[in-house]
């Protein structure tokens, strides 16, 4: 979900019209080309920040 704020955050920030139906329709879990036995690496460590730290963006 990070990744995917982020991304929206940056294309938004490049001009990019970003829709609430468009965003409804994202997933962050993968649902094709998942490796049975991948590799995942989770580093629980890492605490990304909050949407209060990084700015919330308006959707039209």
């Amino acid at each position: 979900m990070v990744d995917l704020t982020d991304i929206l955050r940056d294309l938004k920030r490049n001009g990019y019209l970003i829709v609430r139906e468009d965003v409804a329709a994202l997933s962050p879990y993968m649902t094709s080309h998942i490796k049975r036995f991948g590799d995942y690496l989770i580093d629980l460590d890492i605490v990304p920040q909050t949407l209060d730290e990084i700015g919330a963006f308006i959707l039209t």
